[in-house]
């Protein structure tokens, strides 16, 4: 996992508005699946994303964010990551378009079943 960290980690910060966030152990807004949170303001960095349960949220510029994206997302590098809803972390665009189909988290499993090298670009 190391490996995909270093080439594929995309930055993010929870948007200072959002209070307390949970992290999922999956792309759904379940309260059981609930691991931990994350703050407002807080700097994660994205591993990978998969789509799932639609949320909405309102950013501090008054603009309603809807989307089915939810980022797997890491603290640091102990942290063994959960899934945000994207709404909840400003990424300065759209996750998928910007991590692509190779960011999926679906992507990122076959590679790593796969053992094969993480493709570039």
């Amino acid at each position: 996992m190391e490996a995909y960290k270093a080439m594929y980690n995309h930055p993010g910060t929870v948007w200072e508005n959002a209070g307390r966030v949970n992290r999922h152990r999956g792309p759904k807004a379940d309260p059981t699946t609930v691991i931990d949170t994350v703050n407002a303001g807080q700097r994660v960095t994205i591993l990978c994303y998969s789509h799932g349960d639609t949320e909405k949220f309102i950013n501090p510029h008054g603009h309603e964010n809807t989307s089915d994206a939810w980022d797997f997302v890491v603290t640091g590098d102990q942290d063994r990551g959960g899934f945000v809803a994207d709404v909840f972390i400003n990424t300065d665009g759209d996750i998928a378009q910007q991590l692509g189909s190779q960011g999926t988290c679906d992507a990122l499993r076959q590679r790593l079943a796969g053992g094969q090298p993480p493709a570039i670009g």
